[in-house]
């Protein structure tokens, strides 16, 4: 859209507006961004420059792209040579988006169980360091868990999935994509031929025709297998979802600088901790028994996400139930000294936009889901759920000093 006359800090970052600038500009803007679409101005550029060089300069030619066309966009820039008017040529590169296949994931259906149980069983777990700082015990237990970990990826299979995959495709449909190719293509070389091409009418009819019978009965047989678990999904395929929202943050242009500015907002950094050079055994804390493993391990949903170790509640508990001894030792020194290692903390984030905000320009108007290894929950499930087990035989005033000394590192 050119010479607009209207000043917004979205376009012009550096410039001093004034009320009635902002009140010109912002409901269209604000509209722009309802509707899904985005700024591809380079913020700070100029569009258009005073040819008496007497007027200051200005962003008044403005580019905006639909959430259809965003992925295509590449680049705008101003390198092409004046024509004489005082508005600047704006070029736009759009280039076909380098989809890349998703990160492969384990088939956890084609597990071999078989073999991996007999290897699970035969896997022992190193003792702690007699004198366990936080890193000894950090790295030991990286180690360990790494090891049976290991067994994991040696006997699961990782899932070939991409672009191009569809719940709905069949072997008939790539028999009939490969015979309507085939005719096309043929039809093509003979342009004149009434047969030819009346065969390849014939071979794109039937093609279309199966693939949209095979995506009426897939859907269909969705809708009857839906469970509570599913029957949000199928309401979000069939109404559709609102096109993604993504902050315009000051000073953050390229997506590192908006990861990094989001982080900030969302996990501000704390000062330096000071940690004791050698662990302490954590107070008034029992040793920790095989059966709380399991009553957490009960407790933890199947369904629920993994994080970064895409590693399902579901897995641990066949562990558990396989070889006990190898979640008991790995567990059984952390919660000994209260520690909670560094491994256990890592997690993948998701942005997720608030619904009804006035304006998603500010991080405010995100939030944030952290998806946290399975492991790492399943411990602070283990904390839990022991609690009220080991008070059985306390007094009361130990009973009151210990749960308000859990409380506090299950918090933390």
């Amino acid at each position: 859209m050119g010479d607009l006359n209207i000043h917004h800090p979205t376009a012009d970052p550096l410039r001093v507006f004034n009320e009635d600038e902002i009140a010109t500009s912002t409901p269209y803007f604000n509209r722009a961004t309802d509707l899904g679409f985005s700024l591809l101005n380079t913020p700070g550029v100029f569009t258009r420059i005073s040819m008496s060089l007497i007027g200051r300069p200005g962003v008044l030619d403005l580019t905006f792209a639909c959430p259809l066309l965003a992925p295509y966009f590449s680049e705008w820039s101003d390198p092409l040579p004046s024509t004489g008017s005082d508005h600047i040529l704006i070029l736009l590169r759009f280039e076909a988006p380098l989809f890349r296949a998703p990160p492969p994931t384990p088939n956890w259906a084609l597990t071999d169980w078989a073999t991996m149980e007999t290897s699970l069983k035969s896997t022992t777990i190193t003792p702690p360091p007699a004198l366990s700082t936080t890193r000894s015990l950090d790295i030991w237990f990286g180690i360990n868990l790494g090891r049976v970990m290991s067994q994991f990826a040696l006997h699961t299979p990782l899932k070939r999935v991409t672009y191009r995959s569809k719940p709905w495709w069949s072997e008939l449909l790539s028999m009939l994509r490969k015979a309507y190719n085939s005719t096309l293509r043929s039809s093509k070389r003979d342009p004149f031929d009434a047969a030819l091409l009346a065969s390849a009418r014939a071979a794109r009819s039937a093609y279309f025709k199966v693939i949209k019978k095979a995506k009426r009965d897939h859907w269909s047989s969705f809708l009857a297998s839906a469970t509570p678990q599913t029957v949000w999904t199928a309401k979000k395929l069939a109404v559709g979802r609102p096109p993604p929202r993504f902050p315009e943050l000051p000073g953050a242009s390229t997506p590192s600088e908006h990861n990094k500015a989001l982080l900030n907002h969302f996990f501000p950094s704390e000062p330096a901790k000071f940690l004791h050079t050698i662990l302490l055994p954590f107070r008034d804390c029992l040793p920790l028994a095989a059966d709380e493993i399991g009553r957490a391990l009960a407790h933890s949903s199947p369904s629920l996400a993994p994080g970064p170790d895409m590693t399902p509640n579901s897995v641990w508990k066949r562990v558990y139930r396989v070889a006990p001894h190898l979640i008991h030792d790995l567990l059984a020194p952390l919660v000994f000294y209260g520690s909670h290692p560094l491994s256990l903390k890592k997690a993948d984030g998701i942005v997720l936009d608030k619904p009804g905000k006035p304006s998603y320009d500010p991080p405010s108007s995100f939030r944030v889901i952290v998806l946290l290894q399975t492991f790492s929950i399943s411990k602070n499930n283990t904390l839990r759920s022991v609690r009220p087990v080991r008070l059985t035989h306390l007094t009361p005033e130990r009973k009151s000093r210990i749960r308000t000394q859990r409380r506090i590192d299950v918090a933390s």
